[in-house]
């Protein structure tokens, strides 16, 4: 191993005298050894646990135990920002377009560390959300290889959730007693249940993580959009739930996550429901009796202003005829003093 090493580094150290290939195929990284050392390569492929690339300005191909390699550092030029608001905005359809074809050259090697990770465990969600359910379980399996447990769990939990979508819950059951999270095998028990026409018994799993584990956000935002959907399942069914609970669950989930895709989901399920119509009309209502409120306090101050004029006016009318009165008298006194 020690000499593959040496052998690259004169590779890359030759790299600057070389003959530069006209266009060196292979996808460009920067590699970083578990040793510490990097290198830029062109990556080759990944098959059998071992990689294969080309140093810089090299044709020479070398193979190495993936399990050798720290980590790769990709280069694609796209707007990680962009598409991440767009995903968390709900509209899949959008960084589907851009995560599809940009993700495609990285595929085989997930199995590594790198820093499109994220990205591409976003690109597994969007197929989920999207429908591709192939898509899923290929991202899935190869975060499944990837000996990272979160990253491992994480194709677990889009494996049984696909299967649960295809109605094959023996799998789905399978990969539940599996997964090292309780509050993960929870989520995947209460969809399950759901699957199996068990809205109430779904519920009591969810609220559970809800109550149990309200640290484990990965968890605990679907596990509420869950339960807003479990209510949804239940109108009709002859219980006490109705149009309301759905839509308050969905109102407090579109709230509390805001800026997230489960914020956006639950969203339009709110919408779906009427929420934002019943808002408006809710509002519309709140301005009417504002406005009638104010109606009235402006006719009670113009009432009361209108009886200070007239009692000022009165009053004024009084003290007139009263200066009048004293007048009067003042000349018949004056008068009789005159007389005497």
């Amino acid at each position: 191993m020690k000499r593959i090493w040496i052998s690259l580094i004169a590779l890359v150290a030759m790299g600057a005298v070389a003959q530069k290939p006209e266009a060196q195929s292979g996808t460009p990284a920067l590699l970083e050894a578990i040793n510490g050392k990097q290198a830029r390569v062109f990556l080759q492929r990944l098959e059998d646990g071992k990689l294969t690339f080309q140093a810089y300005k090299s044709n020479t191909d070398i193979t190495v135990p993936s399990s050798k390699i720290k980590s790769l550092t990709f280069y694609p030029k796209y707007d990680a920002e962009a598409v991440e608001q767009q995903f968390n905005a709900g509209d899949y359809s959008a960084a589907l377009s851009i995560l599809d074809p940009l993700m495609e050259p990285f595929w085989d090697y997930m199995v590594v560390d790198n820093n499109l990770r994220d990205a591409f465990c976003m690109l597994m969600d969007t197929y989920y959300k999207s429908g591709d359910f192939q898509g899923v379980r290929r991202a899935a399996n190869i975060l499944m290889e990837s000996g990272d447990p979160k990253l491992v769990q994480r194709g677990q939990a889009n494996i049984a959730l696909v299967a649960i979508a295809e109605n094959d819950l023996e799998t789905a059951k399978k990969i539940r007693g599996e997964v090292t999270s309780a509050a993960a095998g929870l989520y995947l028990q209460a969809c399950i249940e759901r699957a199996e026409k068990r809205p109430k018994d779904a519920i009591w799993t969810a609220s559970g993580i809800i109550l149990n584990y309200a640290n484990d956000l990965e968890w605990l935002a679907p596990s509420e959009l869950l339960c807003a959907n479990l209510y949804v399942d239940m109108l009709g069914s002859n219980s006490a739930i109705t149009t309301n609970s759905s839509l308050h669950t969905a109102r407090q989930v579109k709230n509390i996550y805001a800026g997230s895709s489960v914020a956006a989901d639950a969203e339009k399920l709110w919408v779906s429901l009427g929420g934002a119509e019943r808002e408006a009309a809710i509002a519309d209502k709140k301005a009417e009796r504002e406005k009638k409120e104010a109606e009235e306090k402006a006719k009670k101050e113009a009432d009361a202003a209108s009886l200070a004029e007239d009692t000022a006016s009165t009053n004024n009318v009084e003290a007139a005829h009263s200066g009048n009165t004293a007048s009067t008298n003042d000349v018949n006194t004056t008068a009789e003093m005159e007389s005497e």
